[in-house]
């Protein structure tokens, strides 16, 4: 190796050294953000495509009501169904949120997380009272809980809703 090579060497290496500062700092991170948001997104839609296809199964087989009474007819065995599901905070909608409290409007990360809470929970209820055989459900309601991260009082860990309801069986002659 000649002195023109060894000087040709020693001018290449602190740019490959900014390259791979560059690719630690700004590239890995962004590779990490890129790949978790396409994760996050797959999985939002894989679980909105399955609560469609619950919904749809449900409507015609359970029909369901807020109404306290049983509908008219000779209703029997009436039991408690419930449905629950903790959907957890991600940090897209924290980073997303935070913007929000600095200019003001819907936070619909929120919104979209509490939705899906909503229809998993009264799916799963559903699923219930199939397993028991029942005609109907009603006096369907939902409580909601916040859970709060262990690390940061402030700020929310995800949200649990719980979906109840009276199902009964119809007496048919």
């Amino acid at each position: 190796m000649g002195a023109e090579e060894a000087a040709a060497a020693e001018d290449v290496m602190p740019l490959v050294r900014l390259l791979i500062v560059l690719f630690f700092y700004v590239g890995l991170p962004l590779l990490l953000l890129g790949g978790s948001w396409l994760i996050h997104h797959l999985i939002l839609s894989s679980r909105r495509k399955y609560l469609t296809a619950q919904e749809a199964y449900f409507r015609e087989r359970i029909p369901m009501t807020n109404l306290k009474q049983f509908p008219a007819g000779n209703c029997s065995a009436p039991t408690l169904v419930t449905g629950s599901a903790v959907i957890a905070n991600n940090y897209f909608v924290s980073f997303a949120s935070a913007f929000k409290h600095i200019f003001g409007g819907e936070l619909r990360g929120y919104t979209g997380m509490c939705s899906d809470a909503r229809r998993l929970a009264l799916v799963r209820m559903l699923q219930e009272a199939e397993q028991l055989g029942a005609d109907g459900v009603c006096n369907v309601r939902f409580e909601t809980a916040t859970i709060v991260s262990a690390n940061n009082q402030k700020q929310s860990g995800g949200v649990e809703l719980i979906a109840y309801g009276t199902a009964f069986k119809e007496n048919r002659p």
